[in-house]
């Protein structure tokens, strides 16, 4: 096992680390990827014609899609097609990234709590990031840590008590007298208010039955389509035994150099990718490795950090400033995608 992840850095390191840009070759199989997923064929041949060329900074791709001409437009810096064209017409242009608000919006109402999310509505977020953990008599709700000590004004393990014990603890006065009395939710709450709201949960499973787990999404309504994370790699394991609708998004724990590993290992459509790991040359070799990045600027919600991160185009990007990250989307031309 040791050898195998040596060789694999090493691999990583003598071939998978790009140059500043992408080549052309990189630009056709980006737009040829792209295509295949907006046209739901499993292969497309794109006839690349002569009279392509780049610019300082990115690919203009042009050629034929069987009898549909096609030209695009690759950003060679960030491995992300940007525009396609196919027979004169605009077919495609990358809306920006998907936003997700970090247990719903915690700048300005309690986490994981039904204003929390209902803040996140108000400010436009696309996903909402909620944390899962189980009763102890079997019950899914929503809390980041392990203990209820401090989000709430009782005291212990999430898993050595009942639902009826958690329900009786105020989880808003902590944060502002004008939440107090504000409850912790189930995971069937959570799900049902932002489904009355058009969105969607992005599931950070941090403890329980995944059985349970796969089970109530299915029953609300949420199974297809729904980002989810583990930091457990063999908790996600045993969730994916159960399905693959889930989409799963490990994270990187040693920078470009763990993008081989995680692929290896657990082939996820997303890529998790927090501050600490974050360069340009992680996100774009996941994008060429035709997987989605998802990157957190929590760890360093600033300006700087926020504007560093989409300027590597993710599609995703999780933030507790929302007030900050979206005047920046829009000033960017960019308004989030619609989950």
């Amino acid at each position: 096992m040791k050898k195998s992840i040596l060789m694999l850095l090493i691999f990583n390191l003598l071939v998978c680390i790009s140059h500043a840009a992408i080549e052309k070759i990189d630009a056709v199989h980006l737009v040829e990827r792209l295509m295949r997923e907006k046209a739901g064929a499993k292969h497309i041949t794109f006839r690349v014609e002569p009279d392509s060329y780049r610019t300082h900074d990115a690919w203009r791709v042009y050629g034929a899609i069987g009898q549909d001409g096609v030209r695009s437009l690759v950003d060679a810096e960030t491995a992300r097609v940007m525009e396609v064209e196919k027979n004169g017409e605009a077919y495609y242009r990358w809306p920006g990234p998907i936003v997700v608000g970090h247990r719903g919006h915690v700048k300005y109402a309690p986490e994981n709590t039904i204003p929390a999310f209902a803040k996140g509505v108000e400010l436009g977020v696309d996903l909402y990031e909620i944390d899962v953990r189980q009763t102890r008599d079997g019950e899914m709700v929503i809390m980041h840590d392990s203990t209820v000590d401090r989000t709430t004004d009782g005291s212990g393990p999430v898993s050595e008590m009942t639902l009826a014990e958690i329900k009786k603890l105020d989880a808003g006065s902590w944060f502002g007298k004008e939440f107090a009395g504000t409850r912790v939710p189930t995971l069937r709450e959570a799900l049902r208010f932002l489904k009355s709201h058009g969105k969607k949960p992005d599931i950070d499973f941090k403890a329980g039955d995944p059985e349970k787990l796969v089970g109530i999404l299915r029953d609300e309504g949420f199974l297809d389509e729904i980002t989810c994370y583990c930091g457990d790699w063999n908790l996600m394991a045993e969730t994916k035994k159960l399905t693959d609708a889930l989409l799963y998004r490990p994270s990187i724990t040693i920078g470009v150099m763990g993008l081989p590993i995680v692929i290896q290992q657990l082939d996820p459509p997303i890529i998790n990718v927090d501050w600490e790991q974050f360069s340009e040359d992680l996100i774009r070799n996941i994008h060429l490795a035709g997987k989605k990045s998802f990157v957190n600027t929590m760890q360093h919600d600033t300006d700087f950090g926020i504007e560093s991160m989409l300027d590597t185009a993710p599609d995703y990007i999780q933030s507790d400033q929302m007030d900050v990250l979206m005047p920046m989307l829009k000033a960017r031309g960019w308004r989030g995608q619609r989950p």
